[in-house]
This record gives structure tokens, sequence and C-alpha cells, in this order.
């Protein structure tokens, strides 16, 4: 299945034969700037193309937050100061950081440090269309969410884009519930997404363990977004739906596979391995009674066993009806053209 768009991020592009994996750190940092950097570096060493943080900030989100709030964000804020320090960081390891921005002033900062695209969480595309509109008017290519959004709202958003003149816009196909039960995943939606608006669609997974978002790559996805952890032991909101190092490599190895297999080919021709292997096991003639010399040959005359000389059993026809015996044969013969000759 092929998408109508291309969308560059640096030297990667987002529609062709190679999913843009992305290693969802988020929330998995505890507000530990060392934890953050071993996210990168895990990030990179597992393959991804890109890691991505949340630009959390209790004060930017909320007027009066409630106490069970304020718990959480201790836990999930990403400082301002992080995002200078993190870019630089993903930058000498050569991997793609950007981060999903929830409150206006991150846009400006993210900014500031040369982010190459945006991540749009769905609480952001289905509440909070004034981010929309700032994120698309700058032109940068932006992945759209879809777990907490109607299908109204994503119109809108992508209208949004339309307006803006940024066509450069990834839909994520995602379900909002930590972990997402396999009967919700629904991935089908991803095509539906793709067929609808032409632009490349992913899927940002939530569910446990590998398996389905691999089978999201089978069905079209040109995007995988997926949480990682340095260690499951360290509790985070996000940890029971994220892989440890181990588990996302082995992911994107599989994923790399996959579009290996999924890769076109006109297949006029077997391939020489197989074309070799098919050589070994061709049926021969052989002979079942001895023939006199000028003795003519019919089918009832052979039995079929695979030997790497003698006759092809496809040539049956020819020899029963073209040729007869060159000279006497006895039964158990394998048959060669040599023995024959055209019929007087």
């Amino acid at each position: 299945m092929g998408n109508k768009r291309r969308i560059k991020v640096g030297r990667k592009i987002i529609g062709g034969d190679e999913t843009f994996i992305i290693a969802e750190a988020g929330s998995n940092h505890r507000q530990d700037i060392n934890i953050a950097y071993d996210l990168i570096s895990a990030a990179k060493e597992s393959g991804a193309d890109a890691v991505k943080f949340q630009s959390v900030n209790i004060g930017e989100l909320y007027y009066d937050p409630s106490t069970s709030i304020k718990k959480l964000h201790k836990l999930i804020d990403l400082k301002e100061e992080w995002h200078y320090k993190l870019k630089e960081f993903a930058d000498k390891k050569d991997i793609i950081f950007f981060s999903s921005p929830t409150y206006i002033k991150a846009v400006d900062t993210l900014e500031k440090i040369g982010v190459l695209l945006y991540k749009l969480a769905s609480a952001q595309v289905g509440t909070f269309p004034q981010i929309i509109e700032l994120v698309a008017s700058l032109k940068k290519p932006a992945m759209l969410s879809t777990g907490l959004v109607t299908y109204k709202e994503l119109e809108n958003a992508i209208s949004i884009f339309y307006r803006a003149h940024n066509h450069n816009f990834v839909i994520l196909h995602c379900n909002s519930i930590y972990p997402t039960p396999y009967i919700k995943v629904n991935l089908p939606m991803i095509q539906v997404y793709e067929n609808m608006f032409g632009n490349p669609a992913g899927f940002s997974d939530h569910t446990i363990g590998i398996h389905v978002a691999i089978a999201a790559v089978s069905m079209g996805a040109k995007v995988i977004e997926k949480h990682l952890t340095v260690d499951k032991k360290i509790l985070t909101p996000d940890s029971a739906i994220s892989l440890n190092p181990q588990d996302f490599k082995m992911m994107v190895s599989c994923i790399r596979e996959i579009e290996q297999s999924l890769r076109k080919s006109p297949r006029i021709e077997i391939d020489q391995e197989e074309s070799k292997f098919k050589d070994d096991i061709i049926y021969r003639l052989i002979l079942d009674k001895d023939k006199k010399r000028g003795e003519t040959f019919s089918k009832d005359d052979f039995i079929f066993k695979r030997h790497h000389e003698g006759i092809d059993c496809r040539d049956l026809n020819m020899v029963v009806n073209c040729m007869q015996a060159r000279y006497d044969l006895k039964k158990r013969d394998i048959l060669s053209w040599d023995k024959l000759e055209g019929k007087n």
C-alpha cells in the first residue's frame, strides 16, 4: 500500500518504504535529567529514528490544580531549561529530538531549539485549536494523535492545517486507554485515515508488548510511536505500557524485517536460490519396461522420480509424440535425449 504524500524530516522520509519509529520518552524521566539522557541514549541504541518527550508544566496548564494533579505533575513536568539540554544531547547522539507541546509557550521554546517536527497529542487536538493553529502556521511536519478525538474534531484540526497551507501532517491512530485492550485497538483505522486524507498514517501504541506495533506496520503504518523506559522498575504513569531497551530494540528489528517482506517485486523469474532448489527436485522420465531400438513410447512406459539428470517429466508429450529409441534400452534406465531420435 503506497502513500500519496511523503514528508521529509531531516534525513528521514515518512511515507516511503521505511517506518519512522519514535521512542516515546514521555514522562518516564521522573524529573531526573540523567534518566532523560539515558532515555535518549537507549532510543538511539535501540534503533529508533526519533525520541519524543512531553512539554508539560502544571503552572502553564492549570488555573487551580487539585492535590492529585499536583502530585501527578511532580512526576511528569518537563523543566523549561531541559529542552535545550536534551536537544543538544540528542544532536550529539544523532537522533531526532522533539516534544509534544501542551501549552503555547512550549511551542516558542521548541522553535528556539530548532525541532524538526511536532507532535500534537490527542488531548490538544481535541480541545485546543489555538495550539493547532500555531503549530500549523510553522509549516513544519506535525503528527496528530487521535485517541481522544472525534471524527469531527480531527476534520477541524486538519482544516486548520489546510488553511495554513501546511500539508505535512501525519495522522496517528491511537487509543487513550492505558494499557489498551487488544479488542479495542482497531488497527484498520490506519488505512481508513490514509485513504480519507491522502497523507501518511501511523500508530501510537499503548498496548502491552511489541506484536501489535509490528502488525500495524504490516497494515500500512508509516509511523510507530511506542513508550520507552530505561528500567521497568522505575515506576511512572506510563511504565506499564513502556518497553525496556532490549524489547524496544527487538521491536525495531522486527519492524525492519517486516518492511523488507512488504517490498513489492514483479517476480517475473524466481530467485536464483529457488531456481537451484527447483533443479534438484525435477522429476525425470524413468523407463518402466525394456525398449527395442526404433520402438516408440507411450505414457505408460514411464515412472517419474527426482534426479539431477535426464529428461524432464514436463517433456513427456514430446517424447511420446515425436521420439523413438535410438538403441535398445533397459527398464530403470533414466531417459536422456542422446538415447532418442525422431520418429521414422
